[in-house]
């Protein structure tokens, strides 16, 4: 599958939710022997991050416009991906919206059938009660463990982070390793 897409053979790592790319572009810019996937449901920002791509000359940054979940659910391979990246998902923070938080157990699940052992799976948010939530919930997926060694410092940020460092905010970062 992703040779065809990519044109070669290299690890896939996926950013669901992609936002603007700013990620998913200094990742496939900073990493040239890895290949990309930004996975983003809004036109706009999509179209954003093509265009990054295209500009930047990133033959291994692509761009899906499309339901993070129906994606992992109904169209990535198994065994397939090296990585996949969730970067500040959408908290929903009142109780009776916890239903429509994407990185639950059933979804830690089938991001396990799409990625290959020793692969990670990774966690960055600004919400103190989402990430313990969040963590629980992957802890209760027996194909994940905690990455003792992952910090998540050595990846490039976003403006939302920057922001949040300039505010004194804490970011919480996690990952899990495939078993």
């Amino acid at each position: 599958m992703w040779p065809e897409v990519f044109g070669r053979i290299a690890p896939v790592e996926i950013d669901l939710g992609a936002g603007d790319g700013v990620y998913a572009e200094a990742r496939a810019r900073s990493e040239p022997g890895r290949n990309f996937v930004a996975v983003e449901r809004l036109l706009g920002r999509a179209t954003k991050i093509a265009k990054k791509a295209i500009r930047g000359g990133l033959g291994n940054l692509k761009v899906l416009r499309l339901e993070s979940s129906y994606f992992i659910r109904n169209l990535c391979a198994v065994g397939t991906l090296d990585a996949v990246t969730l970067r500040y998902p959408d908290p929903w923070p009142k109780r009776r919206h916890h239903g429509n938080r994407i990185l639950n157990s059933k979804f830690a699940g089938e991001l396990a059938q799409a990625v290959w052992i020793g692969g990670l799976l990774k966690l960055t948010t600004d919400d103190s009660e989402y990430f313990q939530w969040a963590c629980g919930e992957v802890d209760q997926c027996r194909a994940w463990k905690v990455e003792p060694g992952w910090t998540g410092r050595e990846e490039p940020t976003s403006e939302f982070e920057e922001q949040f460092k300039k505010e004194g905010r804490s970011v919480y970062r996690r990952a899990w390793v495939r078993i």
